[in-house]
């Protein structure tokens, strides 16, 4: 391998390198902390994430059995209300033929 030859004093030059390096690895501290935080914040959001979409779907089906109660009980008070047109129907008829 051939050596550089350098312009600089070998005293400068170590403490340049000494200095660059030690920057280099505050960086990538630095870094590796961000990314840590980062994780973990990534993964408190997926888990708020799954929380809601639970409730959500907990919620579309409550909303979905109360479509389907309300329905049925909109039949069936149909239904009554037929019938109870059809008793009036039939006691008007009496009444009718009673008052003669």
């Amino acid at each position: 391998m051939e050596q550089v030859e350098f312009r600089s004093p070998l005293r400068k030059l170590v403490t340049f390198f000494k200095r660059s390096r030690d920057n280099w690895k505050e960086k990538c501290q630095r870094a590796k902390y961000e990314l840590k935080l980062l994780k973990r914040r990534l993964g408190n959001l997926q888990k708020r994430h799954d929380t809601w979409q639970q409730c959500c779907q907990e919620a579309a089906d409550q909303r979905d059995q109360m479509r389907a109660r309300r329905e049925h009980l909109q039949a069936q008070n149909e239904q009554l209300q037929a019938q109870l047109d059809a008793l009036r129907k039939k006691r008007g008829v009496r009444n009718q033929l009673a008052c003669r």
